[in-house]
């Protein structure tokens, strides 16, 4: 296992340059607890926080930095503070920061890539959470880091790729009920081993994973947590070396169980598809085109007919939504701007509808609709989903955060077959087609998602039949993947 080192800086109160950084201190220590079980040497993990935060010290640390880090092959240094921009230069707030003379009393970025880029390591990941400082003092300042530089010091840093906790423009937030900054807690969730969400079969996790998580989780909390729509964007940047390797996690999760444990998915959807012809849609004229090519032509002329169509469906599912779950209007996010495509968000799912050409017959359309990003089996259970989807929908997709290899799945069940169970498998090894006793539909395997199809009209039973699944299979407990992104 390559050896790992790792620098936590947590600014959390400053003298007087602003208000305090909750929890910052809290969450570093506590990711500082869980390194060495992901591959990084205790003795080369250092934390600065409370009064070793100063300008000062936070300097001399830097400097001696290559000496931290000795021979280590990979560097994690995150920093939590808050942030201001001078004419396209960013500084870093430190404790002993002041309004008068910020640029002289506060950690400029440059400064910082300057210092990382000198360590020997091989691989080099920062986390940048720093949210926005105002200083209306100085009409010089501005808030928060400048997006530019901190894309032009990552790409001239051949070995370093960036993660920031937020977009230019926004801030980090927090929650009082997780007692945690957002993506600190889900920083801290990756490296424990919460998630198998982009963890590759060696156990190995990228900063691309990470990033992909993040992007992912912050989102959906952040909705969760504020009343008022907020936004906060987790930001990759260096993305040329975000193969760079964060954490060992092999150990931590084990072998995993069964290779369709849920905990290995990162995406349920309940789907259906339907055909209907093209002089069907709303947007057609007489006397107009029809595709005989399924080009990119006729994907734009066919997303642009279908518009009212899109727009009747997300009116329609939008009332019965607002209806039987009673949402306020603050809590739906409704889109139909997108090319053929609309979809609705509630704190519960989200519902896609979307078209396509049809590949083999271009005058005839492929409807598609989607519900995902479900809170939980019980949503699924309830009354008011069956009201609303219940005839909609005759498949379930699990899929895979990662490719699975299907022969291996194949040749586990043959060594022990489970009472009840036919497997068929296709000669190239890439897909497998599974029986089961009592059970009228088919559940496909392919490398990248399991999909179980049954007769439309009770999706709740396609949910139960997926558990009977993986019951015969080891893979005991709900699908927490129903959480998972979309």
């Amino acid at each position: 296992m390559p050896s790992r080192a790792a620098l936590l800086v947590a600014v959390e109160t400053f003298f007087e340059a602003g208000p305090l950084v909750q929890y910052a201190a809290a969450d570093c220590a506590e990711l500082l607890r869980v390194l060495p079980a992901v591959g990084y040497a205790q003795e080369r993990c250092t934390l600065l926080a409370a009064h070793r935060t100063t300008k000062a010290v936070i300097e001399a640390t830097l400097k001696r930095l290559t000496k931290i880090a000795g021979d280590a092959e990979s560097l994690l240094v995150l920093v939590v503070s808050r942030g201001f921009n001078v004419k396209g230069r960013g500084y870093i707030a430190c404790a002993d920061t002041i309004a008068p003379d910020p640029l002289e009393t506060a950690l400029s970025v440059a400064d910082l890539f300057a210092a990382i880029g000198k360590v020997k390591a091989k691989e080099i990941t920062l986390l940048l959470d720093i949210d926005p400082l105002a200083l209306a003092e100085n009409k010089l300042v501005q808030p928060g880091l400048d997006d530019a530089e901190l894309a032009a010091l990552l790409e001239k840093s051949p070995k370093c790729t960036g993660l920031t906790a937020c977009a230019e423009g926004e801030r980090s937030f927090e929650s009082a009920q997780l007692r945690h900054g957002i993506w600190r807690h889900h920083l801290i969730e990756a490296f424990t081993g919460k998630t198998r969400a982009g963890v590759s079969k060696d156990g190995t996790f990228t900063a691309a994973a990470l990033h992909e998580f993040l992007a992912d989780a912050v989102p959906r909390t952040l909705r969760r947590t504020y009343e008022t729509q907020q936004e906060q964007t987790p930001t990759l940047y260096g993305e040329a070396n975000s193969a760079a390797v964060v954490a060992e996690l092999g150990k931590l999760l084990g072998p995993g169980g069964d290779l369709l444990d849920p905990t290995r998915m990162k995406r349920v959807v309940f789907r259906s598809e339907s055909r209907s012809d093209v002089k069907n849609l709303t947007g057609y004229r007489k006397g107009q085109p029809i595709p005989d090519r399924a080009n990119e032509w006729a994907r734009k002329y066919v997303n642009r007919i279908a518009t009212p169509d899109i727009k009747v469906d997300l009116d329609n599912t939008f009332d019965m939504v607002r209806e039987t779950f009673g949402y306020k209007r603050k809590d739906l996010d409704v889109s139909a701007e997108r090319d053929g495509m609309g979809f609705i968000r509630t704190p519960d799912f989200e519902y896609t509808v979307s078209l396509s050409v049809h590949e083999e017959d271009p005058s005839e359309v492929v409807w598609r609709r989607e519900v995902s990003r479900i809170s939980g089996p019980d949503f699924v259970r309830s009354e008011g989903f069956r009201n609303v989807f219940g005839t909609m929908f005759d498949k379930l997709v699990f899929e895979f955060a990662t490719p699975v290899d299907v022969a291996d799945f194949v040749d586990r069940i043959e060594d022990a077959p489970p009472e009840g169970v036919k497997v068929n498998i296709a000669s190239d090894l890439g897909a497998a087609v599974i029986a089961l006793t009592g059970f009228a539909g088919k559940i496909n395997v392919t490398r990248d998602a399991v999909t179980i199809e049954g007769q439309a009209g009770n999706p709740s039973s396609l949910m139960e039949q997926f558990l009977v699944f993986l019951r015969k299979f080891g893979a005991l407990g709900e699908p927490k993947a129903l959480t998972a992104g979309g």
